[in-house]
């Protein structure tokens, strides 16, 4: 046994036995892998769950999130005018950062505390955030506002910009979650204060 044909069969012997090993901890692996993914699953399906009956709870807490983030916008925008360099390379981006703080006053104007304004500002108000009326063009509003933030460069700007893109999923969610509930918010106040 100890002659060609022998170490022939030890080889073979080993090969089949570290192939047998190999599938043993492929299949170990396999299936941790389908544990932890399974486990990952429900773990992320009930802090969803949890998030959509907070904000169902509570849909002022993305008004406030909204009215933060348009504060956000503006610092973003000032800073990004005051990049007198930026302003020389690209003067469409520096117009650009100014409709931006225009977008952000905007959003603080109608998420703000609306019953401090004079009725006649509210009533421009109301005029001027007609798109924001309902629930689905403040998404898409705040997806726009969130991709053209995280375009930029910089990391305030992407931050602001996934900062809206959370602000869009708090809509999404209060929309869908709340479908039988009028758009709460802007448009409610700005209505009941410029009368």
């Amino acid at each position: 046994p100890n002659g060609p044909l022998g170490a022939t069969a030890a080889a073979s012997a080993q090969a089949a036995a570290d192939n047998a090993m190999r599938q043993a901890s492929q299949s170990v692996a396999q299936e941790m892998a389908s544990q932890a993914m399974s486990s990952a699953g429900r773990v992320l399906r009930r802090g969803a769950g949890e998030i959509r009956v907070y904000v169902h709870a509570n849909p002022y807490s993305v008004t406030l999130m909204s009215f933060l983030g348009g504060c956000l916008l503006v610092i973003s925008s000032v800073l990004g005018l005051f990049n007198v360099f930026g302003a020389l390379s690209g003067p469409l981006t520096y117009i650009l950062q100014l409709y931006q703080v225009f977008f952000g006053l905007l959003i603080v104007s109608v998420d703000g505390p609306v019953d401090k304004l004079p009725p006649v500002v509210t009533s421009k108000l109301n005029d001027i955030t007609i798109f924001l009326q309902t629930r689905i063009s403040r998404i898409l509003f705040y997806l726009f506002i969130a991709c053209q933030q995280a375009s930029q460069s910089g990391i305030f700007p992407q931050i602001v910009g996934w900062y809206f893109f959370a602000v869009a999923i708090g809509y999404g969610l209060v929309h869908f979650t709340q479908s039988d509930v009028s758009a709460e918010g802007a448009q409610t106040r700005l209505s009941e204060a410029a009368h």
